[in-house]
């Protein structure tokens, strides 16, 4: 094979999108087919997930523990499960890909969204999304 052209910038108003193209200079009897197409981290991780089945995505990523209820677009297709204490001192346990997809229609106008990709609220699930967690009250003890 012989050398490579990569990077071709599109500038569309404030956007810039970077397209990466690399093409292989294949000889007359290839009929100069695209032969590779490069893509970004973000894409191999997805294409990689979409692949895989749930256990082996609870596997890479563990269930895990915040003071917090979130969503990150950047987490969608993870499956993974994640639990926090609300402010009712309720242990709540969610699966962040069910709750997303129910929120997507609503946080998809939301300015936050549109520029982070993370919602998140500090004191309970949002109300619209509280039948798809499971929620545990806990005891407190109280000291003397």
């Amino acid at each position: 094979m012989g050398e490579r052209r990569t990077l071709l910038i599109i500038r569309h108003s404030n956007i810039t999108n970077e397209v990466r193209l690399v093409f292989d200079n294949i000889n007359e009897t290839n009929n100069n087919n695209l032969n590779n197409i490069t893509m970004s981290n973000q894409e191999l991780i997805t294409q990689a997930l979409t692949n895989m089945s749930n256990e082996e995505k609870a596997l890479i990523f563990p269930p895990i523990t915040r003071k917090n209820f979130v969503v990150r677009k950047s987490w969608l297709g993870r499956n993974q499960t994640i639990t926090f204490v609300n402010n009712k001192n309720q242990v709540v346990t969610y699966n962040h890909d069910e709750v997303l997809k129910v929120m997507l229609p609503k946080l998809n106008i939301m300015p936050c969204w549109i520029k982070r990709g993370y919602w998140s609220q500090s004191t309970n699930l949002p109300t619209n999304v509280r039948h798809l967690a499971e929620i545990v009250e806990v005891e407190v003890e109280e000291s003397k």
